[in-house]
């Protein structure tokens, strides 16, 4: 199926559930699923394949939390979040597939030494309110958003630290998201070249599958116990950044 062996098909499916599950409110749940990608194409033609997938999850949040938008905190990032974006692009259209792959696995490690810190001591990294740090966040999200598809965790202790209710957590992340994933798309299309109708088809059967996860996130979100869940996200992460690596 979709020119894919068992085991290719298997992960594929796996990130698929993992990016929608992700997009209700599992923090780091999606990062594993760049790396599933990336074992059964190359690396830039996986991270096309994802922000596809990305964005059809990012669509049932914005129906679920976008009412929560904090807009202030969205408007804020946004502009350094595009300078991000433009230089991931150009970094990686001169990087070839391994060094591709390296960069998308130290990005991933990086983002799993944040979910770590959070539950090892308990509380959020807390943010200088400076307008110098809210530039090197953007960037940083941006940046890491276009090469891996690994912005969140940078995001989130970014909001953790403006002490956001849940809801406007999740609001605001989600329209973050889908308003730089929108961004990203002129980018793969016309200077990568990897989001053609061809790589479009996965993320087209993988739909029901990328719904199927965004909706048992919702009704599990307030029933699992979140530390257990984080410690799987971590250790599944890891495992997966390092083989990137290899």
């Amino acid at each position: 199926m979709l020119g894919l062996d068992s085991t290719e098909l298997l992960l594929l499916v796996c990130a698929a559930l993992l990016i929608g599950f992700s997009k209700s409110g599992i923090t780091g749940a999606s990062l594993p699923a760049v790396a599933m990608i990336a074992y059964s194409f190359d690396g830039k033609t996986a991270s096309g394949i994802m922000l596809t997938m990305l964005i059809a999850a990012d669509i049932p949040a914005i129906i679920k939390y976008g009412r929560y938008i904090r807009f202030a905190e969205m408007v804020r990032l946004l502009p350094p979040a595009i300078i991000g974006i433009v230089i991931g692009a150009l970094a990686g259209r001169s990087l070839n597939d391994a060094h591709f792959k390296l960069l998308m696995g130290i990005i991933v490690l990086g983002c799993l030494v944040l979910i770590i810190y959070g539950q090892v001591f308990k509380k959020p990294l807390k943010a200088p309110d400076s307008k110098v740090f809210h530039y090197a966040t953007g960037i940083i999200s941006g940046f890491s958003s276009m090469v891996g598809n690994a912005a969140g965790p940078v995001f989130n202790v970014y909001l953790l630290s403006m002490s956001l209710d849940k809801y406007r957590f999740l609001g605001t992340t989600a329209w973050f998201f889908f308003t730089i994933n929108l961004i990203k798309v002129p980018f793969h299309v016309f200077m990568w070249k990897t989001i053609t109708l061809s790589s479009l088809q996965y993320a087209l059967v993988m739909l029901p599958v990328i719904l199927a996860g965004a909706f048992i996130g919702i009704y599990l979100v307030k029933k699992i116990d979140d530390k257990y869940f984080k410690a799987i996200v971590a250790i599944m992460t890891a495992i997966a950044a390092v083989n990137l690596m290899l």
